[in-house]
């Protein structure tokens, strides 16, 4: 007989392991995040491909959340050269790309601006007066769910800061700040070098900002309401369920959810289809025990690990 995976033993067998237990184990897997290349309107022209490196650098920074697997660069260059996308685009392109990598969320926005502004009064040869604007904006960043195309939503994120050294450039001897406006124009995109100059410390805020805003979307949705009588197994037919909650009681298609006969936790399932108001259609994922009409319904399981 087939193994059951530690995570979803852990959840039948929540009330033997102990309360901490279960938090700490019982967890949905990871969704999958596939980032396609961003629309570049700021047109650095450094040896960056702002398009590629921008949702690339954004992928390293959802990778390291526990609840997302992020789909790698290679991957994504290889799907978006598919035949079968080349007459697609907008949304479409990006649910069809989404499909061949097999992914949970797509992402795609537009590199606004990402770059570094010098801006010099008087005779630079002589004595000149200088300010150096760092400066990153991404906008239109929407998060699409593939299976159901829908626009979970779009944020954007702007961050800048200025340096105005005091003092004059005598007989055009260049500042620090010169030689570092000079060097971005040799930097591999994302290096630990980039991140010690002012604009690599305006994009990791930049793309902290993003990270937190994505991960709202995708983690922080309130909870299912499960408050009606009618918050039961309704019917079940082989290994799919008919659930009495629906899109007024905050289901999506996704949702991790546990089932219970009368205290004990007997099945998860996976919401696969929401029909209407108070009415859905899930997939058991395991068989450990018999799923019956009228069994409880729990709370989904959150992203971030635990039950919510």
């Amino acid at each position: 007989m087939a193994r059951l995976p530690r995570w979803i033993a852990a959840i039948l067998l929540g009330s033997a392991l102990g309360p901490a237990a279960d938090e700490e184990i019982a967890r949905p897997p990871p969704l999958s995040i596939a980032l396609l290349d961003f629309e570049d309107r700021a047109g650095f022209q450094g040896r960056w491909t702002l398009a590629r490196d921008v949702p690339a650098l954004l992928g390293r920074y959802l990778d390291g959340e526990d609840a997302f697997d992020v789909v790698s660069a290679e991957r994504v260059v290889e799907a978006q050269a598919d035949p079968s996308l080349s007459e697609l685009e907008g949304r479409d392109l990006a649910v069809a790309a989404g499909r061949l990598l097999e992914a949970d969320i797509v992402i795609h926005g537009v590199v606004e601006t990402f770059g570094m502004r010098r801006v010099t009064a008087g005779d630079p040869n002589l004595a000149g007066y200088k300010s150096y604007h760092s400066r990153v904006r991404i906008g239109e960043v929407e998060v699409i769910r593939v299976a159901t195309e829908q626009l979970l939503g779009t944020v954007e994120v702007s961050r800048d800061s200025t340096e105005t050294p005091l003092g004059l450039d005598l007989f055009g001897r260049p500042r620090r700040q010169d030689r570092e406006f000079r060097e971005l124009f040799q930097l591999e995109f994302g290096s630990d070098r980039f991140y010690e100059l002012p604009l690599g410390i305006v994009a990791d805020a930049a793309f902290v900002e993003l990270r937190r805003q994505i991960g709202a979307l995708l983690t922080e949705r309130p909870p299912i309401d499960l408050t009606s009588d009618n918050a039961v197994v309704l019917a079940v037919d082989g290994t799919v369920v008919f659930l009495g909650i629906g899109l007024e009681d905050n289901v999506e298609y996704g949702d991790l959810l546990p089932l219970y006969q009368d205290s004990l936790r007997v099945a998860l399932v996976r919401v696969s289809e929401v029909i209407g108001p108070h009415l859905s259609k899930a997939a058991i994922v395991d068989d450990a025990a018999q799923v019956e009409a009228g069994s409880r319904i729990g709370q989904r399981l959150s992203r971030a690990g635990v039950v919510e």
